[in-house]
């Protein structure tokens, strides 16, 4: 049986949807060519919400090229932001959202990664907007999702240019393909590099704009793939990465896919094209970060263990600090501390228990990951995140 078909969506999937789908640039559409001759019928509906969302946008973002085109160029990144990178569903998104809280760190907001570029243009009338219409808590687990929260550049990035490994999301048929070309570059048009980095410079410079030119700190498990090119921006930046038990990371990211993919995509999808594709891109991820890795010092990386982060994340934040070199954790500890006592009563999701089978597959395709962190088999996924 297809998933993802004949699937009514609440008022908050379509606001999940809005913001996923919504203010994608026109030339972003175009230059998927061929892919979209392979949506699937049932699907046209959405493919036309899509087109319609990214023409309503155009007048929005034709003003701030107008307006601000020159201000964005001329924005300075500081020199040594923190990329906290790692597969998804390892923690990112938690230590994320607890090391933002300290004040020398701006990051890129989630009004930005919807209209990125609209929101220099719009002042606060759209991040208002936007939250009248998005939901509170993200539609894969139980997570805070307010307008102001910190978000991943790669949401964003999908939205200005076709390089971004969420185009699985839209193409689940062809997601190996689409990571291998669109993120790693494999067999890439000349000049797809550069088109990477820059726009993903250019992102950070909005993010700078609105952040007052603070320090980032941004999360995305894609630049796990893309430390060497992230070094050749930024010489002097920290990386962050997170890991966590397989077989974890494994029934929690088939959640993720299955969730998403319902708001998202543009072609029916099975379960196992799901666990094919989860299956599949892991490895791809840990190889290029093992490759890129060597390139950076031990002041420069640190891997930390997502149950370590769990377990004492005051602890854990403050040894990254000292790794890192990072300044200020004095000033930061108490609004961080303030944060964690907030997720006392946060639960993870509850997932079923992994089959023999199952944990076969993980064993086979993701053999790296156990031998790199030594891991072992874990069910227990039903504790609270933080205790008082």
């Amino acid at each position: 049986m297809k998933i993802g078909d004949n699937v009514s969506a609440s008022a908050l999937d379509r606001g999940a949807q809005f913001g996923l789908l919504a203010f994608i640039k026109p030339m972003t559409l175009l230059r998927l060519g061929m892919r979209i001759a392979t949506v699937s019928p049932n699907k046209i509906p959405r493919l036309l919400g899509i087109l319609g969302a990214s023409v309503g946008g155009l007048p929005l973002s034709t003003w701030q090229a107008l307006t601000h085109a020159s201000r964005i160029r001329n924005q300075r990144v500081h020199d040594a932001p923190v990329f906290i990178i790692g597969h998804w569903r390892s923690g990112t998104t938690l230590l994320h959202n607890l090391m933002s809280q300290d004040p020398q760190f701006g990051c890129l907001r989630m009004f930005e990664a919807i209209a990125p570029d609209c929101s220099l243009a719009t002042g606060r009338w759209l991040p208002s907007s936007l939250s009248r219409v998005m939901p509170r808590k993200r539609p894969m687990d139980n997570m805070e999702w307010p307008m102001d929260a910190p978000q991943e550049e790669e949401i964003p990035l999908a939205k200005i240019s076709p390089y971004s490994g969420y185009l699985q999301f839209l193409f689940p048929t062809q997601s190996f393909q689409s990571f291998e070309r669109f993120v790693l570059l494999k067999n890439a048009p000349r000049g797809a590099r550069n088109e990477v980095a820059r726009c993903l410079y250019r992102l950070m410079q909005i993010a700078s704009i609105h952040e007052g030119g603070r320090r980032l700190l941004m999360k995305n498990p894609v630049n796990t793939a893309r430390v060497s090119m992230l070094l050749e921006l930024f010489p002097d930046a920290r990386f962050i990465y997170l890991h966590r038990s397989p077989y974890d990371v494994f029934r929690s990211t088939k959640n993720l896919h299955r969730k998403i993919l319902e708001l998202t995509a543009l072609q029916p999808f099975t379960e196992e094209t799901i666990e094919a594709n989860v299956l599949a891109i892991y490895p791809l991820l840990l190889e290029q970060y093992f490759s890129d890795r060597e390139r950076l010092a031990p002041n420069r990386l640190i891997e930390v263990g997502f149950s370590e982060l769990e377990a004492a994340p005051m602890e854990t934040v403050a040894k990254i600090y000292s790794q890192l070199e990072l300044p200020g954790y004095a000033t930061a500890r108490e609004p961080i501390k303030s944060y964690v006592r907030t997720l006392s009563c946060y639960r993870k999701n509850n997932y079923p228990t992994l089959t023999e089978h199952e944990k076969a597959l993980v064993k086979r395709y993701w053999h790296l990951a156990f031998r790199e962190w030594e891991y072992r088999s874990t069910d227990d996924n039903s504790m609270p995140l933080c205790r008082r």
